[in-house]
């Protein structure tokens, strides 16, 4: 008897209802205090890591319990209550604060499922992020032209910082990277320029995503090239710094 295909009903019920089903374990966040039970199943079978955690010779396997302490960099409430949304419906909502708050919490929620392994969940993020870009661009970017930081308005020093602890080729560290193309090409003075000496590994994510865009040149009557954040095409002209 074939396999029911990805997508059906009978793989739902065959496959998919039982990860809901089942012994739970309990997820508790200090110093937040906040204890979350959820189905073990459901959590081992996403994440090797609390798989080795409940499943094996661990103390958490005999008290079916794990204690996580909370950071700036990956682990908090918010953060978490994300995750266990996605693990449970597959989509998240984490609209926090303005534009600069919105992106962290979304690296934090990137850098947390990275922490315990669980996949699929960074290509919901990143369209959160390319959309929170794209709609607070430089408030100097008008009909009449870009400002050389159209894109990277809303970014920090410690946006690209933290999606740097990001595996490399990770799609989130591609984003961030992607928003500083049209910077990066057209002005020697662009808002990050220290940052490619300071963090190495950004530099390099930076070149790729280069090389990527180059590939879009248009020669018309003048040089053109896709910005790979909104989809939109910019003037490939040097500013003069």
């Amino acid at each position: 008897m074939s396999e029911p295909s990805q997508g059906s009903t009978e793989h739902f019920v065959t496959k998919i209802l039982p990860l809901y089903q089942g012994p739970s374990v309990k997820i508790c966040l200090q110093p937040s205090n906040k204890e979350y039970v959820i189905s073990k199943s459901l959590l081992c079978a996403e994440s090797p890591v609390f798989s080795k955690m409940f499943n094996g010779e661990f103390l958490e396997s005999q008290e079916q319990t794990v204690t996580l302490e909370e950071t700036d960099d990956d682990v908090s409430v918010h953060s978490l209550e994300a995750l266990i949304q996605w693990l449970y419906r597959r989509t998240f909502d984490l609209d926090i604060g303005g534009p600069e708050e919105h992106i962290s919490a979304l690296l934090r929620l990137a850098r947390l499922a990275d922490k315990y392994a669980i996949t699929g969940i960074e290509d919901k993020i990143v369209p959160f992020i390319k959309d929170t870009i794209v709609s607070n661009p430089h408030p100097y970017s008008s009909s009449y032209g870009r400002d050389i930081d159209h894109n990277t308005y809303c970014l920090t020093r410690d946006h690209l910082f933290s999606a740097s602890f990001l595996p490399s080729r990770h799609p989130v560290r591609r984003a961030l990277a992607s928003a500083c193309v049209e910077g990066f090409l057209r002005s020697r003075d662009h808002k990050f320029n220290g940052e490619i000496l300071a963090c190495p590994s950004f530099g390099a994510d930076l070149l790729i995503e280069i090389q990527s865009a180059l590939y879009t040149l248009t020669p018309t009557y003048e040089v053109t090239v896709e910005d790979p954040i909104s989809g939109e095409r910019f003037r490939f002209k040097l500013n003069q710094v």
